[in-house]
C-alpha cells in the first residue's frame, strides 16, 4: 500500500518533469521561425542566400507529418521573404514553401506576386556549375505551385517545366 501511495504522490511530479523536458525541444514551427529570422537579420546578400538555402534543406529533411500543419504566421513570414531583393533568396524560399506542400497554401498570393516580378535567367558566375545557367526563382516558384496546389499553377509556368 505504501508503494502505491508513493507512486500516486510521485507520478504527477515525474510526468511534469518529462513534459518539461519534452517542451525544451524546439518545435518545427519555432525552428523554421528561427531560420526565417536568420535570413532577415543576415548582414549581407551572401549570408541571406546561405541562410535561405539552409531553410530549404531543413524543411526538405522533415517528414510529411512534421510539415503538414505549420502555423499560419510562420508561413506568412516565409512568404514575406519572397520580396527579397536577391533572386537566390527568393529561389530558396519558394523551394522551402514547395517542400511544405499543401500546408503552405496561404502563401499562394505571395508566390503569384513573386512570379509576376519576371526576373531574367541568371548568367553563370565564375566558379559556379553550368547546371545553374538560366535558372531563376521562377523555376522554384512554379515547382512550389505544383507541390502546394496543382489547380493553382499559373499558365506562364509551362515554360519552366
Amino acid at each position: 500500500m505504501r508503494r502505491f501511495l508513493l507512486f500516486v504522490f510521485l507520478a504527477p511530479i515525474a510526468f511534469a518533469a518529462m513534459a518539461a523536458k519534452g517542451g525544451a525541444q524546439p518545435t518545427i514551427d519555432s525552428e523554421i521561425a528561427n531560420r526565417v529570422a536568420m535570413i532577415e537579420a543576415a548582414p549581407d546578400t551572401d549570408a541571406r542566400i546561405e541562410s535561405a538555402a539552409h531553410l530549404a534543406e531543413y524543411i526538405a529533411s522533415r517528414g510529411p507529418v512534421e510539415i503538414s500543419n505549420i502555423d499560419p504566421p510562420v508561413i506568412d513570414d516565409m512568404a514575406a521573404l519572397l520580396n527579397d531583393s536577391d533572386d537566390w533568396v527568393r529561389f530558396y524560399v519558394a523551394a522551402s514553401l514547395g517542400f511544405l506542400g499543401p500546408s503552405a497554401r496561404r502563401a499562394i498570393p505571395a508566390l503569384e506576386r513573386a512570379l509576376a516580378r519576371g526576373e531574367p535567367p541568371r548568367e553563370v558566375l565564375p566558379g559556379q556549375a553550368r547546371i545553374f545557367a538560366g535558372i531563376n526563382s521562377a523555376h522554384a516558384i512554379c515547382a512550389a505551385f505544383e507541390k502546394i496546389d496543382l489547380s493553382r499553377v499559373p499558365g506562364n509556368c509551362r515554360g519552366y517545366r
